[in-house]
């Protein structure tokens, strides 16, 4: 797996330039370079349990918050931007959004963003979620407003406990941007000013909320008065 370390905006600049020429490949960003490319569904204590049902327990009580109906797909989007443990894993087409997730929380290590290309994706009009093999790129409907602010796309992994590392395809590439851990935090701090953000990715008032704490737990960063500084996400 190629991979190289970047520890300044302009070498993360000239490091994602390389995929600019094709909307072809994936990016995710992982806050630790030990986590796996495994869905929630694969990973403890959720991979003792048969996803299928968790699914259509949720699915039974979510009818009471959806004002529209929507398919199986649309609905297992709409599960995993929410939280339910699926064997959904999340990647995007804008490599930034994913370096946000890898930096969105401090963690005494490196970060790592990787990035994906799949030529194919699976054809989901005709087939259950629950019926595909191995690991798949799947296009979802913008059913949830956050997947359409996140630029988000899908691989789907059966069975869940499938680590996208093992199952590459003749064809298929991963490789790994890491972010060094001394320039992690600083990186979050560009993000935001370039746009990516709590609020930009997260489109409601969990968003809002997010980003107006992370102004004031990080107020000894801004120049001016914080008051000032917070005016500006409402401008």
């Amino acid at each position: 797996m190629k991979e190289v370390r970047i520890k300044k905006f302009e070498e993360l600049h000239k490091e994602l330039s390389r995929y600019r020429k094709t909307n072809v490949w994936l990016f995710r960003g992982h806050s630790n370079p030990s986590w796996d490319l495994l869905p929630k569904a694969g990973r403890n204590p959720y991979d003792k349990y048969d996803d299928s049902y968790a699914f259509k327990a949720w699915k039974r009580r979510a009818v009471e918050f959806l004002n529209v109906h929507n398919d199986d797909w649309d609905l297992l989007s709409i599960a995993q931007h929410h939280g339910l443990a699926t064997r959904l894993l999340d990647w995007t087409f804008n490599p930034l959004v994913a370096a946000f997730f890898a930096v969105q929380h401090y963690e005494k290590c490196d970060a790592v963003i990787y990035a994906y290309l799949n030529q194919y994706s699976y054809k989901t009009e005709k087939a259950n979620p629950f019926e595909q093999e191995g690991v798949s790129k799947i296009k979802p409907n913008g059913a949830a407003q956050r997947i359409v602010r996140q630029s988000g796309i899908f691989t789907i992994h059966n069975p869940p406990t499938l680590r996208l590392e093992n199952s590459l395809n003749e064809g298929q590439k991963l490789e790994k941007i890491i972010i060094d851990q001394s320039y992690r935090q600083e990186l979050r701090f560009e993000l935001s000013h370039y746009g990516i953000n709590e609020l930009s990715l997260f489109p409601d008032l969990d968003g809002l909320s997010k980003q107006v704490n992370w102004f004031m737990e990080n107020s000894d960063y801004w120049s001016g008065e914080i008051d000032k500084e917070l005016e500006s996400i409402t401008e």
